[in-house]
């Protein structure tokens, strides 16, 4: 029996392909598993970066974070908002998100009064 889910928006947040990690791997696999299993379900990635200028990331990427910026967190639950996601996987590993052991994911943000 197949029933119609509620979730129609998935975020994935973590490290990304082409950057060159673990987690990047396992985040890239996973929203493109999910993409290919639930075609009715939008996906897409908010991908974590600490270099510079970043990476040239696939289409799917929506959004890059700087992991040590704070003001870039701010801006990507402002993105998260109002892209009216159902769901963010975070995908978390200690180093990879800014501020003390990755504080700047649960910061409260002045924008929104929410936690990414």
């Amino acid at each position: 029996m197949h029933t119609q889910s509620s979730i129609n928006k998935v975020a994935f947040l973590g490290n990304y392909l082409p950057r060159r990690c673990g987690v990047a791997i396992f985040t890239t696999s996973t929203c493109e598993s999910i993409a290919a299993q639930f075609a009715g379900i939008h996906t897409f990635a908010v991908a974590v970066t600490g270099m510079e200028n970043g990476y040239e990331h696939p289409p799917v990427v929506r959004f890059e974070i700087k992991e040590n910026g704070l003001d870039s967190f701010e801006r990507v639950a402002d993105f998260l908002n109002v892209s009216n996601v159902d769901v963010v996987r975070v995908q978390h590993e200690i180093g990879i998100y800014g501020g003390n052991a990755g504080s700047y994911i649960l910061t409260e943000h002045e924008t929104t009064r929410h936690t990414l």
